[in-house]
């Protein structure tokens, strides 16, 4: 039971230039159940570490987070999503947009405060998970209306070379699907490039 329980903390990853306000951050998040399995003392070679340890949130509190964590963020953000937590104390509203475009969940003013942090990350897990539940929905749309606009112009060439019904052009893509074993929009795509190359 007790090694079911650990499988389940989260894993964190900090990333504090101030090594004593890093070690006190650690000690209560591990008071509160956490599993802080690196301690970064800036953000160099900082997407080797994630790649590496793959944690499930990084906190980082930097005196003066730069364009190149940002950059760094970015490409975890298009590769290996990851919620993140950042504490500043920069104030660019610019800097604020851009950190939460390169993937930061939780961008919070000031310093860590420990008192506040498993709240703060309980909070930015959540919202990360269901920002990446609507990212998915978005996807799994747009490949749907890629593939019915994908079936609609197959049906409409047919239409068009074969002097047919819209049905009846349905009807042969529904038959060129089960007899190659593929799907509509497959079908559908095999058709568009038979049917361009032989107008």
């Amino acid at each position: 039971m007790a090694a079911a329980v650990e499988e389940n903390r989260a894993r964190v990853m900090l990333v504090d230039d101030l090594p004593q306000r890093s070690a006190r951050v650690e000690e209560k998040l591990i008071q509160d159940g956490f599993d802080v399995i690196s301690r970064l003392p800036c953000a160099t070679g900082l997407l080797f570490q994630i790649e590496q340890l793959k944690p499930d949130i990084i906190l980082i509190d930097l005196q003066s987070p730069g364009r190149d964590i940002l950059d760094s963020l970015s490409v975890i953000n298009d590769h290996n999503p990851t919620p993140v937590v950042m504490f500043s104390e920069e104030e660019d509203p610019d800097f604020i947009k851009d950190a939460v475009d390169a993937g930061v969940t939780a961008y919070m003013m000031g310093g860590v405060d420990t008192d506040k942090v498993k709240p703060v990350i309980d909070v930015a897990m959540a919202q990360f998970r269901s920002y990446q539940s609507l990212r998915q929905k978005l996807d799994a749309t747009r490949i749907q209306l890629e593939s019915l606009s994908t079936i609609d112009k197959a049906k409409h060439l047919l239409m068009e070379q074969q002097k047919i019904s819209e049905n009846a052009a349905h009807k042969v893509l529904r038959k060129l699907s089960m007899d190659n074993n593929q799907s509509l929009p497959q079908a559908a795509n095999s058709v568009i490039q038979i049917l361009n190359k032989n107008p």
